[in-house]
């Protein structure tokens, strides 16, 4: 019954979003594809966003292959099995809205105040005067159909939006008039942790190459 509600909450969402043009590569695919899994050594704190209204704490967790990958190996199969376990629903709404390669991120509302409404959709980012909007979203929790919380409540769901976010570049999460660019500060440190996995994944190579 839960799994029932969420998904026809989900089909909702689907029919009032606009048609999107499919999302074509990007260059977060072929550094993706340089970083071993099991290499990181990041926690989920480190590429997780926060913006706050005073009633309501607002936590945002790309799921962006290429970040995950940062993450410890405990972090990276925890947010991995929570994709692979909603693939089917998640496959289903790209496959709706035409999209080739969605961008998702889990999100979780988090109540401060007795009665906290909250609207997903007010969610945005924002990167060089383009706005990601989420044209789809998958509640994880019955809370999340309310969009009421009381204190120490909480709502969590993965957001859908029409292209990967832009997780190498600094970017705007807002929520009505509060806003945060804490990416721009996590990026140098992401940067270092790629690098440092990207350079030992190479050495290893070089080495095995040389060795007789």
């Amino acid at each position: 019954m839960r799994r029932a509600t969420a998904l026809l909450g989900l089909v909702g969402l689907m029919a009032c979003a606009p048609q999107v043009v499919p999302a074509q590569a990007t260059p977060q695919d072929s550094l993706s594809s340089q970083l071993p899994i099991g290499q990181g050594r990041l926690n989920q704190d480190v590429i997780t966003l926060r913006v706050g209204t005073g009633s309501l704490d607002i936590r945002l967790v790309p799921l962006e292959e290429g970040v995950l990958r940062l993450l410890s190996p405990d972090g990276y199969r925890a947010l991995s099995k929570l994709v692979a376990e909603q693939r089917a629903a998640l496959d289903s709404l790209a496959m709706a809205r035409g999209l080739r390669q969605p961008g998702l991120a889990l999100v979780t509302f988090y109540g401060l105040a007795p009665n906290t409404r909250f609207d997903p959709q007010l969610l945005t980012l924002a990167l060089r005067n383009q706005l990601y909007r989420p044209v789809g979203i998958l509640p994880l929790s019955p809370a999340f159909s309310n969009q009421v919380l009381d204190v120490r409540g909480q709502a969590t769901a993965i957001f859908v939006f029409e292209r990967p976010l832009p997780v190498l570049e600094p970017f705007t999460l807002s929520y009505l008039t509060s806003s945060s660019n804490e990416w721009e500060r996590k990026l140098p440190r992401l940067n270092n942790e790629r690098a440092r996995i990207i350079g030992r994944n190479r050495q290893v190579t070089d080495s095995a190459k040389t060795t007789p």
